[in-house]
């Protein structure tokens, strides 16, 4: 990896730790992770950045997490792991979520929109799309707010203006990795299978991670299984074989359309009278 290299080379200098931490929590790689963000924030021990990545790998150690709080004074992603930390330890005093809770209420229109954003995330009291909407009016032109509403509004069936938000996201912002999400998200609740699957992989392509991987594969999988389930074998082959060589053979969705092959490749064998094999 390139930071983790420069980061050596540049002992003295916080952003290669910074961006090697950050890499590496993309990678759903936390101890390694971890190890960059803690040099980095004792190089920069006021970022909010290095703070940010610190926190996101140690987030399954609430724990730890907490030890953090007096670093925290602002809103942002360090607030919302220190009130994620306090819901899962269920503290009697959650200081980040009234923290947030206030801030929404009375806070100046970015800060209570980025308060919105956190508690819809934590689904905080269930009213997340509540919360979402309102940082939408607060900061419209935000690009995460809007997408996050698209979400919620497909999750809760709101399938008609889900596609109302994106056709405004689409005017407002290019084409890069989240746009190419929320596409897939729409396409795939307005039964688009097809065209869901290719704004994943454009997503993918973008960005090839754990996460990215995972919509992907599952996607080609599902959509493999349901075209051998409607007797559309040779359809099936060429998505369930993309998705057992994404990201890694012991991947769940891989192993899961590796299955499938074989099964198939059984009824096709020549030596078992079949027919002809895959």
């Amino acid at each position: 990896m390139v930071y983790s290299a420069q980061s050596h080379s540049q002992p003295s200098n916080w952003w290669p730790f910074y961006r090697a931490a950050w890499c590496f929590n993309l990678l759903d790689l936390p101890d390694s992770a971890r190890i960059y963000a803690e040099e980095a924030l004792s190089i920069q021990p006021a970022s909010e950045r290095c703070l940010s990545q610190l926190l996101k790998s140690i987030s399954n150690q609430p724990d730890e997490v907490l030890g953090y709080s007096y670093l925290v004074s602002g809103g942002g992603a360090c607030r919302y792991r220190l009130a994620r930390a306090e819901i899962d330890l269920d503290v009697p005093v959650k200081s980040s979520l009234v923290w947030l809770e206030n801030t929404y209420e009375t806070g100046e229109d970015s800060a209570a929109a980025d308060a919105g954003c956190w508690l819809c995330i934590l689904d905080h009291r269930g009213a997340e799309l509540e919360y979402i909407e309102r940082s939408v009016e607060l900061v419209p032109g935000s690009v995460f707010y809007r997408s996050l509403l698209i979400d919620k509004l497909i999750q809760q069936g709101y399938v008609e203006r889900a596609v109302a938000e994106f056709d405004t996201l689409k005017q407002a912002d290019s084409w890069g990795l989240l746009l190419w999400q929320t596409a897939s998200s729409v396409l795939e609740a307005t039964g688009d299978t097809s065209g869901a699957i290719d704004a994943s992989r454009q997503a993918w392509r973008i960005r090839m991670t754990p996460s990215t991987s995972a919509d992907l594969g599952w996607k080609l999988y599902f959509y493999g299984r349901e075209l051998l389930r409607n007797g559309d074998m040779q359809a099936a082959i060429p998505y369930l074989r993309e998705s057992s060589v994404l990201w890694s053979s012991e991947s769940l969705w891989a192993a899961k359309s590796d299955s499938l092959l074989d099964l198939m490749n059984q009824f096709t064998s020549i030596s078992d009278g079949y027919g002809e094999p895959l």
